[in-house]
């Protein structure tokens, strides 16, 4: 079997976090028992690493109008260039999809299949991001190439148009404004179901199917899918922060991990949020007052002034602490305002910010070992056995698409962002209940 990465780039060098992925998995692969001849690194600049030199691809094999096309690019080129050979079965996998444990030819199993990959659980789509294929697979993608660029479709898209004979087509940018189904019949497709074999999801584990699919996955965890820049995926890969309670690397590659200064984050970085706003851009009443007690109660607690965040739509200063200004503000002005700060990223890798309402007020110090999310995006506390309490609650960097379902959902209901989230988890919309922790902090906060 041959091992196939790639990396290519207009301007012919690496990324440093994808340097760093590349000696991972060359250590890896040693580590395991591959030979530096059956490791394919395919870039378009020279590259070597302990005894492994890069195979040089074309510039033309860049994709510009959607990176994932790359790969199949790539692999095109090394089909036309003969070194595809007959006999061999190749494991393509992107540069964090990591091998924990030894796979074998035998244990895969291709029989009369040319391709095999794992599904995106819980999704019906296969993943390319890690698959193992033959020689006769050649036409396979050759057809995706020739697909993906008519209709300027990103890989995945395509096969699954390949696969059940329709193209499912993005018309308008990354948020197309619709979307329309093309019929097709490409001749050599019609037996696809049957030149495809379908895997186990351990063969591609993503952070994103820890649910139900950890049930159904061969243990332990063949081909762990790792985005290690994301503290929260680390977290919970080599930790074990996650519903499962389990660590799902090996120790032996964990060391790989920690050799190349992957350590992960225990003890986030935790930032202090408010938000006011007013139609008349100024404090009500007596506004002015909390925002200075809640000031002058974090100084107290210990909180330095740059990780006090005050949100406002019109300026404002207290003692160091200044505000930060936004606009549209009026409906669902707090999950509007969080997910402005993700989407400026101001909310960074390995923070946990916590949200309270003015009148919530911390009573003792605190640090992020004493709110476990576990896996999840965000933290919130509920009244009763339905309904939300939105005055105090943690979120974290990845948190954006949770604020912006409750946001538009606010938007539709005319609501507060707590019945917002209320009707969202009561259908589990996008299996947004996937996302959250119910949190106990009844000792560490008052209402006044």
């Amino acid at each position: 079997m041959k091992s196939l990465i790639h990396f290519v780039r207009p301007s012919h060098d690496f990324l440093p976090k994808y340097e760093t992925a590349t000696k991972i998995q060359i250590d890896n692969s040693l580590d395991l028992g591959w030979k530096p001849q059956d490791l394919i690194l395919a870039t378009n600049f020279p590259y070597e690493y302990r005894g492994v030199k890069s195979l040089i691809v074309s510039d033309n094999t860049y994709c510009d109008f959607d990176f994932t096309v790359t790969l199949i690019n790539v692999i095109v080129e090394l089909f036309d260039r003969k070194l595809i050979r007959k006999g061999e079965i190749y494991w393509y996998h992107d540069s964090d999809v990591f091998e924990a444990h030894k796979i074998t030819e035998a244990e895969l199993d291709l029989g009369e299949a040319d391709i095999a990959m794992a599904y995106k659980y819980p999704k019906p789509k296969y993943d390319l991001g890690s698959m193992f294929f033959k020689s006769s697979a050649g036409d396979i993608f050759k057809a995706i190439q020739k697909i993906a660029y008519k209709h300027k479709v990103y890989e995945e898209d395509t096969f699954m148009a390949l696969y059940t004979n329709n193209l499912l087509w993005a018309t308008e940018g990354e948020v197309p404004a619709r979307t329309k189904f093309i019929p097709l019949d490409f001749p050599g497709m019609e037996n696809m179901h049957k030149r495809v074999k379908q895997l186990n999801v351990s063969y591609n584990f993503w952070e994103e199917i820890l649910g139900e699919a950890y049930k159904i996955a061969i243990k332990p965890i063949k081909l762990p899918h790792i985005h290690y820049a994301y503290d929260r995926i680390l977290d919970s890969f080599m930790y074990g922060k996650n519903n499962q309670k389990t660590v799902l690397m090996p120790e032996r590659l964990i060391k790989i991990f920690h050799k190349h200064g992957i350590n992960g984050v225990r003890r986030k970085k935790m930032k202090n949020l408010m938000v006011y706003t007013n139609p008349e851009k100024n404090f009500f009443d007596k506004m002015e007052e909390l925002v200075k007690r809640q000031i002058d109660n974090s100084l107290k607690l210990g909180w330095k002034k740059k990780n006090i965040v005050l949100v406002t739509n019109f300026p404002y200063e207290y003692k160091e602490v200044k505000a930060m200004q936004m606009d549209n503000l009026v409906q669902a002005p707090v999950a509007s305002a969080i997910f402005q700060l993700i989407n400026q990223r101001l909310v960074k890798e390995a923070e946990l910010w916590w949200y309270h309402d003015l009148d919530v007020f911390q009573l003792h110090p605190m640090d992020s070992s004493q709110i476990d999310l576990v896996d999840t995006v965000a933290g919130f506390t509920k009244i009763g056995p339905y309904k939300f309490d939105m005055g105090s609650f943690f979120f974290r960097t990845d948190s954006d698409k949770l604020f912006e379902w409750m946001r538009n959902r606010a938007y539709r209901l005319r609501s507060d962002e707590a019945t917002a989230l209320e009707s969202l988890a009561a259908v589990n919309y996008r299996n947004i209940n996937e996302l959250y922790k119910i949190l106990k902090l009844d000792k560490m906060f008052t209402h006044q």
